[in-house]
C-alpha cells in the first residue's frame, strides 16, 4: 500500500509539470523537482544539456559503464489545462502523459532511490530526458553517443501496450524532396514542364513499389505525403516543387535503400534529409531480454508476447549501440489522447518487475 501512495504522488506531482516544448521553464522545475526526490539518497546526479535540450542522470555508481540504463522521458505533447491534473476513476488514472510516460518515470524513480539503501552491487543508472517527443537526438541519442554511456542492458517502459515485449518498431525517415521543371504562361503548358506534376509521379512510383499499410497489424514501411510547396502564380507553370514524406520504415527496407529509389526515378532530384533514426529490432532470445521475460511472467502470472509497435522510442539509440533493449509497458493507453490513461497497480507491478530484475544473478 505503501508503494502504491508513492507512485500515485510521484505520477501526480510528474503530471503537474506542464513539460511541453519549448517550455523550458516547466521542465527546468520538473529537473528540479526529480533532483530534489533524490536530494538525501547518496545517489550520483548529474546535468547535460546538448543544443538547448536538458537531461539527468542518476546513477548508484560513478561510472558511465552500467549493468542497466532505466530509460524514461518527462515530454509530453500539448494537452488542455485540465489534463494536467491526475484523476482517479479505480484503479485507472488519467492525465496527460500518465502512460507516455509519466507514470513508468516515477516507478523508475521510485526503484533508482531504493537501490542504495539495499546496497544492491549492480549499477544501475536512469536517463530522464526533455526531447522524446522531438526524436529524442539530444536526449538519449547525445548521452550514448558523446558522453560514451554504456550497460548490458537497457530498459525503457515506453512501448507496446498490457505488458508485451516490443521486438521491432519502425525507423523514422523525414525528407524534402525537390523537383525542377521549366516555367512558362499557363496558357502554353506545352512550353515548361510542371515541377509539381513530376513530384506527384515520383509518389505515385514510391506507393506502387512499396504498398500502403492498411491497418495496424499490416506490418509495412508507410509514406506519408504531409506537405508540398511549389509555383507562385496561378497563370504560371511552377518551375520548381518540394514535397515533404514522413517515411515510417520497417528493418528490412533501409533508409539507403528508400532514398536509393526515390533518387533512381530521377537523378535530378533534390533530396535532404531533415530527420532520421534507425529501426529498433532486438532479439528477444538474447540472455538478458529472455530473463526479463521470465521474471514478469513470474510476476504477472501472464505468458508475454513479442509484438511489432508502429511507433518509435529512443531504445532504437540503445540498439544503435548494440544494447539490448527491453521495451514493455505496463496496462493503459490512449496516448496523446484526451482519455490517456494508466493502471496504477500495473504500475506497482511493474516496479515489483524491475526491483526482482536487479537482483538476477545474470547482470552481476
Amino acid at each position: 500500500m505503501r508503494n502504491k501512495k508513492e507512485i500515485l504522488k510521484l505520477t501526480s506531482d510528474l503530471v503537474s509539470f506542464k513539460t511541453v516544448h519549448p517550455d523550458e521553464k516547466e521542465i527546468v522545475k520538473c529537473i528540479e523537482y526529480i533532483k530534489n526526490f533524490f536530494r538525501n539518497s547518496d545517489l550520483y546526479i548529474k546535468e547535460f544539456e546538448f543544443n538547448g535540450t536538458k537531461s539527468v542522470v542518476i546513477s548508484n555508481h560513478k561510472s558511465t559503464k552500467s549493468d542497466i540504463i532505466f530509460c524514461g522521458h518527462i515530454d509530453v505533447v500539448p494537452a488542455e489545462e485540465s489534463l494536467f491534473k491526475v484523476k482517479e476513476q479505480g484503479d485507472i488514472l488519467h492525465g496527460r502523459g500518465v502512460s507516455d510516460m509519466k507514470g513508468q518515470v516515477a516507478v523508475m524513480m521510485n526503484v533508482m532511490k531504493s537501490l542504495y539503501p539495499e546496497r544492491t552491487e549492480k549499477k544501475v543508472t536512469l536517463f530522464l530526458t526533455s526531447d522524446e517527443e522531438r526524436g529524442g537526438f539530444n536526449g538519449t541519442g547525445k548521452l550514448l553517443s558523446d558522453q560514451n554511456y554504456t550497460s548490458k542492458v537497457a530498459i525503457v517502459p515506453d512501448g507496446g501496450f498490457d505488458y508485451t515485449l516490443v521486438v521491432e518498431s519502425k525507423g523514422v525517415l523525414q525528407i524534402k524532396v525537390t523537383a525542377k521543371g521549366t516555367s512558362c504562361h499557363s496558357s502554353e503548358v506545352w512550353n515548361g514542364k510542371n515541377a509539381i506534376l513530376k513530384l506527384f509521379d515520383v509518389f505515385n512510383q514510391i506507393v506502387s513499389k512499396f504498398p500502403m499499410p492498411q491497418n495496424n497489424l499490416d506490418w509495412k514501411t508507410s509514406f506519408n505525403l504531409a506537405k508540398i510547396e511549389g509555383g507562385d502564380y496561378i497563370n504560371k507553370v511552377p518551375g520548381e516543387a518540394s514535397m515533404y514524406i514522413d517515411v515510417r520504415h520497417t528493418y528490412l527496407d533501409t533508409m539507403e535503400n528508400i532514398i536509393g529509389f526515390i533518387k533512381k526515378q530521377d537523378e535530378s532530384l533534390e533530396i535532404e534529409v531533415l530527420a532520421r533514426g534507425n529501426a529498433f529490432h532486438v532479439n528477444k532470445d538474447n540472455i538478458y531480454v529472455k530473463k526479463y521475460v521470465e521474471v514478469c511472467e513470474s510476476l504477472t502470472g501472464k505468458e508475454i508476447e513479442a509484438v511489432n509497435y508502429q511507433a518509435a522510442s529512443d531504445g532504437r539509440f540503445f540498439t544503435e549501440k548494440n544494447i539490448p533493449c527491453v521495451i514493455m509497458n505496463p496496462v493503459g493507453g490512449n496516448i496523446h489522447c484526451a482519455n490517456e490513461f494508466v493502471s496504477l497497480n500495473s504500475l506497482c507491478t511493474l516496479e515489483k518487475i524491475y526491483k526482482k530484475y536487479i537482483k538476477e544473478r545474470i547482470l552481476s
